[in-house]
């Protein structure tokens, strides 16, 4: 940028609407002041102005905006409007506004690198560098692309000069703008920068997806949210004293029956008080029978005064929306120039309507409120043929894709007087413009609002509503894109109601869910449209059903179907049909016996999409890759995954792809023992719970979260609300099993593993989440010595050996098969294969670079070693642990250290073998110990053999001997 730059002025409508009175907001203007201290102090802030609607929102705007522009800011404005208008309005209108305010060369000097990306937001961009084009996608994050350009400028405006963002309006943004404002909040943590955005707090236009989403920006530091109030007596006197010239003391009375009438509400306030002026001043205020039930009423009642010319204007005026420009209003009006533009001074005498930008003509609404009452007074029919007088005026104009937005609502707002083909048309060009500028979700609603004109025949209208769904999918919004397929699904039509089967199958996986009904809706089409085995539709619904029949628990089925569908793409010869095929059938589970197959699937389908550029499909492709090399044991398979899941994320800029990378970075740092890192992916993945819309994300954070805690002793918080008896009705008996275990309540361990070794363990055996499951029960029963729990889990940890553990898209990872069995072989008094297993799992753990997990090997591996008696080969593998898991703050192996390097008996008798010992001395047989201790006879025999080893006694009566002299007993 140049030395020479130009900070641009502010725009007319919030310079104008300075010169109104501001009282009553003396606290707010103290919070912001101190706010831009920080700002001055490279400390980015964001400020969020809510209030019900004429709470004096842009009144504050405006004044801050004003005294930061004189005193050197850079301020920016953009609105947001009701009738949608073009992708990321305000972003638009502020780029507008400052590419064509300042000097070209200073233009020129900031678009820099990042100009070509820019056309997608501002027609300023071409007019000064005609020779930029809109860059293509060539495998990028388009999206991200243009996020990060917007960003950068900004953060470029306020290396020169502090920067002031305001987005007015901010309630009526759409999803892709709350994301853009979002992204430069994020990027901008080190700005010079005061982000200020106002909104109402009231419905209609509250919804519980914006304020979910505003509550979401209060993650990132420096954000601040202020709620106006209404205006209480003092300040209404003061608003008196300024428009009546009476002093403040005086104006206290009618104040106060100012502020009972109207709640304090500022917009209120000042419509009331202009009724007033012309009544006559506060004397008519006393004797006013009553303040008009709504604003709309004094709103209503003064239009009424000015003539029906008059009228006709103001609503042709509000229909065409605000802001407004005159060139429009004259081409739609049905009154000749000059008698128009004496009403529109009629209009704004009065104080309905203000120029904004009297050089281009622009003019607004005094406030929304007043439009809206305008539109709301209106019969439908005269809304009807202003909405055709405003389709026709602005189609005279230049076409250019920025108008298209409006003639496609005012045109479908007409399409009963004649204008249901351009309606159509239109629909479709805003669509598209919205789907070029990632605009996904504003694409969708353009396509549905299409597909309602009765203009449609049935198959152009199930063409739109596909569209639309798949819009929603791309924009990972499932449960919209579910319902409009179900609706299609329902049409007699077969080969509509096999493409929303398809559909409606593709909007499920992501999240996991319905698996049995869209089954259903496949199983129902293919068998109504009737195609034959080899038709490319027939295949990829055929695999489409393989994972609908795996998600809904089929296994068995789904392997089969997948199968076959492969095996007819090959014959189809067909790249993309083969890719669907074999992408799909990744679905089919990761479970050991089909491990292998999976792993040369997930290899086929990377390469295709590799060479395809096909970025959708690599981020099936690295997903299950990952979980199937870790499963494996392939570790440079597993790193290039990860790092390919990357790729994918930034290509597609969907969060499902995201939410598989945030998943697959948290598994690297977790099993690094980089738990800071790890936790900080785990909340990147919960983020994008907003996105998906089926909370898909949750579970998958709670067991992240449960994972990252019980390495680094984080669950101790939940010990005192815990005893071993609640319920377990209505919860997820493992989780709470593994919660028991990880805080040593043996009761709880013992009654929930009952609870689940009760069921058929051999049915679940194939269900997503059996091998958490199967860790989790492991690990209870080896705390409680339950042999005869661990002999039937044993063969079911069998065909993990070689093998690692870990569940979805590696949110639990733990490490080697072998460790477990090792452990239960120990337990169990089977040393010779417990030697091989802790062997194994130690080769495992190492050649996955697992920190984490070679740690818990090694400790446990020395504490086998310290029972049989090999002291010093123990203290070796130990020191080996302790080295791996301090640095890292591992408390969980930790634990296990301490308790074998610090015994509760003499010659390292362990607590346990101190409760046998003193059992052994008061006469009770194995079997009887095992009995009291809740242990097997065969357990206790192997402690008893233990103790015999560590205290040098030849039987049990020198052992009960060895209990009296160290007053064990």
């Amino acid at each position: 940028m140049t030395a020479s730059w130009f900070s641009p002025p502010l725009p007319a409508r919030v310079a104008a609407s300075r010169h109104l009175p501001l009282v009553g907001r003396r606290v707010e203007l103290e919070t912001l002041e101190s706010l831009w201290s920080e700002v001055e102090q490279a400390r980015r802030q964001l400020v969020l102005i809510g209030g019900e609607p004429g709470a004096g929102k842009s009144r504050l705007m405006a004044e801050v905006a004003g005294a930061l522009h004189d005193s050197g800011a850079t301020v920016l404005v953009g609105t947001c409007s009701a009738d949608g208008g073009v992708p990321y309005q305000p972003f638009s209108e502020i780029l507008n506004h400052l590419f064509a305010s300042i000097p070209e060369s200073s233009a020129v000097a900031l678009l820099g690198d990042d100009g070509p990306e820019l056309l997608r937001l501002s027609s300023e961009v071409a007019r000064l560098r005609p020779d930029f084009a809109e860059p293509g996608a060539d495998g990028r994050d388009v999206r991200r692309d243009l996020f990060d350009a917007v960003a950068n400028l900004f953060r470029t405006l306020a290396e020169h000069r502090p920067l002031a963002l305001i987005f007015d309006d901010l309630h009526w943004a759409q999803r892709p703008t709350l994301a853009l404002l979002e992204h430069v909040v994020q990027e901008c943590p080190d700005a010079r920068m005061l982000i200020m955005a106002t909104f109402r707090t009231t419905a209609p236009d509250r919804s519980d997806e914006f304020a979910a989403r505003i509550a979401e920006l209060h993650r990132f530091e420096g954000v601040r949210r202020l709620d106006l109030s209404g205006l209480d007596t003092n300040a209404i006197a003061q608003y008196v004293s300024l428009r009546s010239g009476m002093p403040v003391r005086a104006a206290l009375t009618p104040a106060a029956l100012l502020r009972d009438r109207t709640g304090g509400n500022p917009f209120f306030l000042r419509e009331l008080w202009t009724d007033l002026e012309r009544q006559g001043g506060v004397t008519a205020l006393r004797s006013a029978p009553r303040v008009p039930a709504s604003i709309a009423d004094s709103i209503a009642a003064r239009i009424a005064g000015l003539g029906q010319e008059v009228r006709g204007v103001i609503e042709l005026a509000a229909v065409l929306g605000d802001p407004f420009d005159l060139a429009t209003l004259l081409a739609a009006s049905e009154a000749a120039a000059g008698p128009t533009l004496a009403f529109v001074d009629q209009a704004t005498a009065v104080g309905l309507i203000e120029a904004v930008d009297l050089d281009r003509g622009l003019y607004s609404f005094v406030h929304a409120l007043t439009r809206e009452a305008v539109i709301d007074r209106m019969p439908a029919s005269r809304r009807q043929i202003l909405h055709a007088q405003a389709a026709e005026a602005i189609e005279r104009r230049p076409l250019d894709p920025s108008i298209v937005p409006r003639l496609a609502h005012h045109c479908l707002a007409a399409h009963l007087l004649g204008f249901g083909d351009r309606a159509l048309r239109y629909s479709r060009q805003a669509a598209h413009l919205a789907e070029r500028s990632l605009a996904f979700e504003d694409a969708a609603v353009w396509f549905e609002r299409a597909a309602a004109l009765p203009e449609c025949d049935p198959s152009e209208r199930a063409e739109l509503l596909l569209a639309a769904a798949g819009d929603y999918v791309q924009a990972c919004a499932f449960a919209q894109a579910r319902a409009i397929y179900e609706r299609l699904a329902a049409t007699a039509e077969p080969s509509v109601w096999l493409a929303a089967a398809m559909g409606f199958e593709d909007a499920s996986w992501r999240p996991g869910l319905l698996g049995s009904r869209a089954a259903d809706l496949l199983s129902s089409a293919l068998e109504a449209i009737e195609l034959d085995e080899h038709d490319e539709r027939y295949v990829r619904a055929l695999a489409s059903l393989g994972r609908a029949l795996a998600i809904a628990g089929e296994t068995a089925r789904a392997q089969a179907v997948g199968a076959r569908a492969i095996e007819l793409a090959r014959d189809l010869g067909d790249d993309a049909t083969l890719a669907h095929a074999l992408t799909a059938s990744l679905w089919h589970g990761t479970a050991p016996e089909v491990a292998e197959l999976q792993l040369e699937r997930t290899a086929e389908v990377y390469v295709m999409a590799r060479q395809g550029y096909v970025y959708e499909t690599l981020g099936s492709a690295v997903n299950f890759r990952a979980m199937v090399s870790y499963l494996c044991g392939l570790p440079d398979v597993l790193e290039e995954s990860v790092a390919e899941s990357q790729a994918a994320a930034d290509a597609t800029g969907q969060p499902y792809y995201r939410y598989v990378h945030f998943c697959l970075a948290h598994s690297s740092a977790f099993r690094r023992g980089n738990f800071a890192e790890a936790e900080q992916w785990a909340d990147e993945t919960l983020k994008e719970t907003d996105a998906f819309g089926d909370n898909m994300t949750e579970g998958p954070y709670s067991v992240q979260m449960f994972m990252l805690r019980r390495e680094t002793g984080g669950l101790e918080r939940f010990r005192p609300y815990l005893d071993g008896s609640e319920t377990l009705t209505g919860r997820w008996v493992p989780g709470l099993l593994a919660l028991y275990t990880e805080l040593g309540q043996e009761a709880g361990v013992r009654r929930t593993l009952r609870h689940l070794v009760a069921g058929n363990l051999d049915a679940r055996t194939a269900e997503a989440q059996w091998p958490m499951e199967l860790a989790f029960m492991a690990e209870g029963a080896l705390l409680v010595e339950d042999a005869e729990v661990l002999r039937i889990l044993r063969p079911l940890l069998a065909v993990y050996a070689g093998m690692n553990l870990m569940n979805g898209t590696l949110i639990a990872t733990f490490g080697s098969g072998d460790r477990f069995l090792a452990r239960i072989a120990a337990a169990l008094g089977d040393h010779a294969a417990a030697e091989r297993h802790f062997a194994a799992a130690l080769e495992m753990d190492q050649r996955m670079r697992s920190v984490v997990h070679v740690a818990e090997t090694l400790a446990h591996y020395a504490r086998f070693e310290a029972v049989i008696g090999h002291s010093g080969r123990a203290r070796d593998l130990a020191e080996q642990a302790r080295d791996l898991a301090e640095p890292i703050g591992q408390a969980r192996v930790l634990r296990v250290l301490d308790a074998l390097a610090a015994p509760a008996g003499p010659d390292g008798l362990t607590d346990r073998e101190v409760e046998v010992l003193r059992l052994l001395a008061a006469g009770l047989s194995n079997q009887e110990i095992g009995t009291r201790l809740h242990i097997s006879a065969n357990t206790a025999a192997n402690h008893v053999r233990s103790i015999l080893m560590k205290t040098g006694a030849a039987n049990r009566t020198q052992a009960a001997m060895y209990a009296a002299q160290h007053q064990l007993v």
